[in-house]
Parts: C-alpha cells; sequence; structure tokens
C-alpha cells in the first residue's frame, strides 16, 4: 500500500465501496454507453494474448512471494534477498516507476531498477513488476504532481511518452513476465479512481508491452473488487465494441474492507465472498481462462495471530486453482504499519521514526517463521508431452516452444544431450542482456526474440569459449594464452579447413563432424588445435575446442573412431554450482534452475 516519499491518504474504504457500487449502476444505463465513441479510443484495437510458449520452467517459479518496495529495497539490497531466501520466497512484487525511469521527457534512467530487478532475477527470484506513479512534466498538474505521486493525475497528451517508456522497459527487463498497471487505482483520485481514465490507461500499457514482447502477461488490478471491475469491463466493452479486455489476470488486494463474518459471526481475515464475486464476475465475461493474482495480502496484530491469519488465508488462496499466485505484505514494518514479518530497530510504527540504512530488521516470531515453514513449491507428477512439449523423465525436465523445434530439428540427443534445466532468464556476458535459456547437456540454448523470423533465433551459448577462458587457455578477450590455442600454418587438401578468424585448423574426423552437426552456426570457429588431453576415466582423447562445443575422438571395441560432443554446459552448471560432481541438482539451493520440474519416479 506505500508510496514513495508520500504518505497515502486513507479513504473511507467502505465508503468507496458503496460508491463504486453507485457508479456500477450508472455504467449500466444506456447513457453510459452512447456516451463513448468507439472510434475515438485509442485502444479499440486490443486484443487479448495467447498464453506464452516461451515462459520460464525453471524450479524458481513458486506461487507464493512477497511484495516489496524499491526505495527500501535498495536502501537493505543484501539484507532483504537474504531474508527472502531465509523465507524461500519465489515471486518479489514491486513497483516500477514511470517517473525514476523517465525523469525527462525522452531521457532514460535506469540505475536503480538496473541494480534492483537484474540482481533479484540474477538470484533466482520471479520478479512481478507494478507499473507506477507520474513523472511531474507528463501529468496534467505538475504543480500537484511535483509534491505527492497520489496526486498526479494523467494528460492525454503524453501518451505517446508513456506507450515508449513501457515498451522500453519492458525489452530492457524481459525476465519479468507479469506485469500489473497501477496499484490500487481506486486509491488516486487523478489517476485510477475513476474506472474509465483507468481503463484508457490500461489500453496504452497493454498495447505497449505487447509491442515489446506478446507474451509477457498484463494485469488490471482492484482494491475494491467486483465492483470496480464491473465498471471497468462495461467501460472496455462500451469503448472498444468488443469483449476483447486488455489484461491477461486481475490482480486482486482482498483485504477485508467490508467488514465480512466468517459463519461462527468471528471478522474475516480477508474477503473470500469478495473474491468469489470477483472470479464470478470474470467468469460471466467470458474470462474464465486468465487467473487472479493475489498480489498483496498482509496481516496486523500480534504476531500468534498473524500466524493464524497468514495460514487460515492461504490455505483458502491455494484451494482456488484460478489464483496463481499470493504476494504477503510485506517483510517488515513501516511508520504507518505493523504488518511486516520483522520488526524495525529502532522502532519506526506510528510514526516513531523512518527506515534508514542504518535501520535494523528483527524477525517477529512465530510468524516469520511461519511464513518461512509454510510450503511454497509442490512439485507435480510429470506433465503429459504434447506438440510443444517434450517430457524427459531421465532429468526431471521438459524442452518446450522454440528450444524443442530446434532440439529434434537440429541434432537431438546426439548433438544437444538431455536437458539439465527448466527454462530461465539468464544475463549474456557478451552483450550485457537478458535472454531466455535452457542448458542441455551440451549446449546452452538462448532465445533471441529480436532475430524471430530469422535462421538465428535460437543461438547457442558460447560455453567452449568460457570454459578456455576458465581454465587459462584464452585470456577474458578470448586471446591465445596456451600453445594449444595459437594460430597455426594453414594446411590445404579435402580433408582440411583453416580458420582465417582464429587462424587454426579443422581436419578429418572433426572436419565431418563440424560440417554435418550444424558448421559456424552450431559448433563455432575453432579455438584450439587438435591436441591430445586425458580425460577423467583416464582414457587418453585427441580433442579440439570451438566456440560452442569441445570435439572428442573416442575409439569403439571394434577399433572404429568415432567424435563425441563434450559435456560442456554440464561442466558450466558445476562451475556455477548448479550441478554437483556427479552431474545431478544440487537440490539444496531452491533457487537453483536445474532443480527437477516435476516429481520423478
Amino acid at each position: 500500500m506505500p508510496t514513495r516519499q508520500v504518505r497515502i491518504r486513507r479513504l473511507n474504504l467502505f465508503a468507496l465501496v458503496l460508491w463504486l457500487a453507485g457508479l456500477v449502476l450508472a455504467s449500466q444505463s444506456p447513457y453510459f454507453a452512447q456516451t463513448v465513441n468507439a472510434a475515438d479510443s485509442p485502444g479499440a484495437e486490443v486484443t487479448p494474448s495467447p498464453y506464452a510458449p516461451n515462459l520460464p520452467t525453471g524450479a524458481n517459479r513458486h506461487k507464493i512471494g512477497i511484495a516489496t518496495h524499491p526505495w527500501w529495497l535498495d536502501m537493505h539490497l543484501d539484507t532483504f534477498i537474504y531474508n527472502f531466501k531465509q523465507l524461500n520466497v519465489g515471486i518479489v512484487r514491486l513497483p516500477v516507476e514511470w517517473k525514476v525511469i523517465e525523469p525527462q521527457p525522452g531521457v532514460y534512467d535506469w540505475t536503480v531498477d538496473d541494480r534492483l530487478l537484474n540482481r533479484l532475477n540474477d538470484e533466482g527470484f520471479e520478479v512481478v513488476a507494478e507499473f507506477v506513479t507520474i513523472p511531474a512534466w507528463a501529468s496534467n498538474n505538475p504543480t500537484e504532481c511535483a509534491k505527492a505521486d497520489i496526486d498526479c493525475g494523467f494528460n492525454l497528451a503524453q501518451s505517446a511518452r508513456f506507450e515508449a517508456a513501457v515498451t522500453a522497459t519492458a525489452r530492457r527487463y524481459p525476465f519479468v513476465r507479469h506485469w500489473e498497471f497501477w496499484n490500487e487505482p481506486e486509491q488516486w483520485p487523478s489517476a485510477g479512481r475513476e474506472p474509465g481514465v483507468y481503463g484508457e490507461w490500461l489500453k496504452f500499457f497493454y498495447r505497449a508491452i505487447k509491442q515489446a514482447d506478446p507474451t509477457m502477461l498484463v494485469a488490471a488490478t482492484t482494491l475494491a473488487g467486483a465492483n470496480y471491475m464491473t465498471i471497468l469491463y462495461n467501460y472496455i466493452e462500451a469503448t472498444t465494441g468488443t469483449k476483447n479486455y486488455p489484461w491477461d489476470a486481475v490482480g486482486f488486494h482482498p483485504y477485508n474492507i467490508v467488514k465480512e463474518e466468517e459463519p461462527d459471526g468471528e471478522l474475516a481475515f480477508i474477503s473470500k465472498k469478495e473474491v468469489e464475486r470477483l472470479r464470478n464476475l470474470m467468469v460471466e465475461r467470458g474470462d474464465a481462462v486468465k487467473p487472479m493474482w493475489i498480489t498483496e495480502i498482509g496481516f496486523s496484530g500480534d504476531p500468534v495471530l498473524q500466524s493464524t491469519k497468514l495460514i487460515s488465508s492461504f490455505d483458502w488462496f491455494n484451494s482456488k486453482d484460478y489464483i496463481s499466485m499470493v504476494a504477503l505484505h510485506m517483510l517488515h514494518d513501516w511508520s504507518e504499519e505493523a504488518f511486516g514479518l520483522m520488526a524495525t530497530e529502532p522502532e519506526v510504527f506510528q510514526y516513531q521514526g523512518e527506515i534508514t540504512s542504518k535501520t535494523r530488521f528483527v524477525p517477529k516470531q512465530p510468524y516469520f517463521d511461519t511464513f518461512k515453514n509454510y510450503p511454497k513449491r509442490t512439485l507435480l507428477a510429470a506433465p503429459q508431452p504434447g506438440p510443444d512439449t517434450l517430457v524427459f523423465v531421465e532429468s526431471g525436465h521438459t524442452v518446450r516452444g522454440i528450444f524443442k523445434q530446434i532440439w529434434q530439428s537440429k541434432g537431438g540427443l546426439a548433438l544437444f544431450g538431455l536437458p539439465k534445466t527448466g527454462q530461465f532468464y539468464e544475463r549474456n556476458a557478451a552483450t550485457g542482456r537478458y535472454y531466455l535459456v535452457q542448458y542441455f547437456e551440451r549446449v546452452r540454448m538462448e532465445y533471441h526474440p529480436e532475430l524471430s523470423g530469422t535462421p538465428y533465433v535460437v543461438q547457442y551459448g558460447l560455453l567452449g569459449t568460457e570454459l578456455m577462458v576458465e581454465q587459462g587457455l584464452l585470456d577474458k578477450d578470448g586471446r591465445p594464452m596456451a600453445p594449444v590455442t595459437r594460430p597455426q600454418p594453414a594446411l590445404t587438401g579435402p580433408d582440411n579447413q583453416f580458420f582465417a578468424q582464429t587462424g587454426l585448423n579443422v581436419s578429418g574426423t572433426f572436419l565431418t563432424a563440424w560440417k554435418s552437426q550444424g558448421g559456424l552456426s552450431v559448433i563455432g570457429l575453432p579455438r584450439s588445435r587438435a591436441y591430445d588431453e586425458t580425460a577423467p576415466n583416464g582414457e587418453r582423447l585427441l580433442i579440439q575446442y570451438f566456440e560452442r562445443a569441445r570435439m572428442e575422438l573416442h575409439t569403439g571395441p571394434d577399433g572404429r573412431q568415432y567424435v563425441l560432443f563434450g559435456l560442456l554446459a554440464n561442466q558450466r552448471l558445476a562451475g556455477q554450482g548448479r550441478l554437483l560432481a556427479t552431474y545431478q541438482p544440487d537440490l539444496t539451493n531452491p533457487y537453483n534452475p536445474a532443480n527437477f520440474e516435476f516429481l520423478l519416479n
């Protein structure tokens, strides 16, 4: 609930719900539909996006996480990440602020979000982002907006800059698969309280996200629930003439603002009836296939009562298969709330102070351990193979989408090996950008959506080069550091090919394998001469390193020689600590993308 640098004005939320109920009735009148011209709506062409074939499938996809805030996270980044991992959360939900990203028109500042979002992804968390706040220069009331975020109003004249900023943000952080538009829009007098205003800018946001990546998911958000969403549904239908709603999910904060009671007369911990009303509304409007995200829910009271509320509420959420995520509010107390899993030292609650870089955080027991020990990831049985999915019970992983297509068409088990991780986003050291990747025994596949429609949409990581750098055969810039990597005289003849780019030859059986298994695009340039090396089993092998592979010449029992490709990806994962020396996943790390995706028999 908190908004940076200002205190949110606490509304009489019960009155807000009644006010919204009146708006629902008004929005269902003929006048409401007649006052909007669909042709004038900038979002009239918005269509819903299908679910993505290339969403991450790695083991860090948990259903339960935590809501946090960038201004405090940035102040205590290492401490918060340590505690997130102690709590075993998988999802971290936080605001991404337009005012921070674009402080001046057309001038982007990624410093804060690079530091926070990239670190969260690198640590194995799944980021859920809420896009929020308006720069003063982009508002319709710059003077008031500069004083308090909550007072900023949308300025239609800046909608193009808004869309450009959203698209740029989504492209910079492709690992953010789940986006919410705004946080509790009912609380923002000029930027969401009127569902029509929110609906127009939601259309802009949806279009901009899909421009960046059609497989990203967007949620409309609400604090009030079904009343607010009824108006929003009506508004989209009236302004577009369709039921193509610009959202893939609905985000809801089911605080019990209407004082709902349990059957025994006790005050309910959460508004279960409002969750069900909202779900029924989604079904009635044709949105049954879309999930509900509980992106914020928190509990007050002493730590024992907080524990009771959490278990009861989370058990109920988990009984609803349409709820795909739950984020707890929040890690720590602050000046206005004591919802935290941790207290502050010195105490800041009830305006006793502010959180600073010197603030310490102390677990509130048993609440902290209750959340820590609450089940957050339950492995299911292996999925069934399908047109878009290969299932490998041997390694506990699936291969999906474009990676499945490439695996089957470009070499399969012999060239790539078994999958050793799920799909996840990893930073490419050469470009600094994040790509969807999947490790197999011998290769790392990288999905490059910017090259869709070309043969290079899936590329293979430079595992050969990376391992040679680690072994001291090449320096960090890829220059030769050992006799076996230095240039050699060019050889001629049909069994030889000289590569001027690296000054190295490929000959005989290795050249035959290079040509038959994908050549430059799959194997890459040679990075070493062919030379003898002793394998872990004591066997002497002739090997040669390439940018993306290592070839090994083996001799069979019958004396025939054949080429195998080294298990470079296994070696790389072991070097990263993701696989043990046995090439099995390190199951002690719940954030390890090599962990099994499903139960093994």
